[in-house]
């Protein structure tokens, strides 16, 4: 057996072994147990293994409820403190709006604050490059939320923009009323306003109180097995000048905060012009997509030599004809704080025919609805791209 040989490995064994725990929410035994089996398929492969840990609330829900309690609290102490409720209001529609827009937000520095990880695999065989390749995917798994039931998920982000329009309302009724203008609407406006915010926060948490949080065989074991079998590939038969690394994020379902303490070691001594980030996010069912554009309030465009490398192989490799590109509104993905910051990034992910992750923060989200050739598919891809990109990229960095 040669040593490429040894280094070969099948996704869906990495997706089975996280599944076998119940769920790998963020900051939980749980999660802390499935970070210590990817070092061990990492290790399995020769791999040098680091983790990072970083402080995040457990979920976003604990973030939410600060958000809304905090709205709530300001329009009903207007009658109280008029002029200091007011401000009270605008400041934390502001967070909100920051927040929702999937940026680093204040809001995340409100305990509960527990320990989550990162584990970060790289190899003796590529280590040392011109060029430097990060393949992300997270691992933890997100609260269940009546907001993701297919019949709702359709409209998630007119729904949130509407949320933000009425927080938006919010402070102008508070500034209304704190400066007397003596509309008749003003005053029960805000308590209609509080009562919506407070519905809107107990939709959005009454599953995640009832059943926790999901399986996450698709979203995202599929893309931990996935980035680790790339890598494994990659690490056999590195590319000419290229260090490949694994990334391996945590509390990605809290606002994307693993990907942000990676983000924020690396960025400062990352060289633009030669750092890319390969992201792979549910690819466990449906067709596997190349997302162009994600982005709630602001887009994000993704734009780059990556995106054109996954493209043309697309365009050119027959096995790959079936893989599309698209946008993605519905959240977002580890990649955007790379793409913000001029970083080559792209996230690999699959939807259906309606356009939809299948089973997205659902119980339904189990391995028995995993459809095994498509992180086997989605491998073969990401080997075929960056192989591709390698190509296209030597010579010197352009100016």
């Amino acid at each position: 057996m040669t040593s490429a040989d040894k280094l070969q490995l099948d996704p869906m064994t990495v997706v089975r072994d996280l599944c076998a725990l119940p769920h790998r929410g963020a900051t939980t035994a749980n999660e802390y147990e499935a970070a210590d089996r990817l070092e061990r398929h990492l290790r399995s492969l020769g791999a040098d293994v680091r983790r990072q840990r970083f402080k995040t609330a457990r979920t976003y829900v604990s973030e939410m409820w600060w958000m809304i309690c905090a709205l709530v609290l300001g329009l009903l102490m207007l009658p109280v403190l008029p002029r200091v409720g007011a401000l009270w209001v605008t400041c934390w529609v502001a967070l909100a709006l920051h927040y929702f827009d999937w940026r680093a937000s204040p809001v995340a520095w409100l305990p509960p604050r527990r320990f989550s990880q990162n584990v970060i695999g790289s190899h003796p065989s590529a280590r040392e490059g011109s060029h430097h390749l990060i393949l992300m995917a997270h691992y933890d798994t997100a609260p269940v939320s009546l907001l993701y039931l297919p019949s709702m998920v359709k409209t998630f982000r007119s729904s949130l923009l509407t949320s933000l329009a009425l927080m938006l309302v919010a402070a102008v009724v508070a500034w209304l009323y704190a400066l007397g203008v003596g509309l008749p609407w003003v005053d029960w406006a805000r308590y209609l306003l509080a009562g919506y915010f407070l519905l809107q926060g107990l939709i959005a948490s009454f599953d995640y109180w009832r059943l926790g949080f999901t399986n996450g065989a698709a979203d995202n074991a599929s893309g931990a097995g996935v980035a680790v079998a790339t890598a494994a590939r990659l690490w056999a038969k590195p590319p000419a000048g290229w260090k490949v690394d694994v990334v391996l994020t945590g509390a990605e379902e809290t606002n994307l905060k693993g990907a942000r303490a990676f983000f924020n070691e690396c960025v400062g001594t990352a060289d633009k012009r030669r750092t890319f980030l390969l992201n792979f996010d549910n690819l466990g069912a449906g067709a596997a997509t190349i997302v162009t554009e994600t982005g709630s309030l602001t887009r994000i465009v993704y734009a780059n030599a990556l995106i054109e490398a996954a493209v043309h192989v697309a365009a050119n490799d027959a096995r790959f004809s079936d893989i599309q590109k698209g946008p993605w509104h519905t959240g977002d993905f580890d990649s955007s704080w790379f793409a913000r910051a001029g970083i080559p990034a792209m996230t690999l992910s699959a939807r259906d025919e309606h356009g939809l992750i299948p089973n997205l923060h659902r119980p339904s989200d189990t391995l028995s609805n995993v459809s095994e050739a498509l992180p086997r598919h989605a491998v073969d891809f990401a080997e075929s791209v960056v192989r591709h990109l390698a190509t296209s990229t030597q010579g010197p960095a352009p100016k």
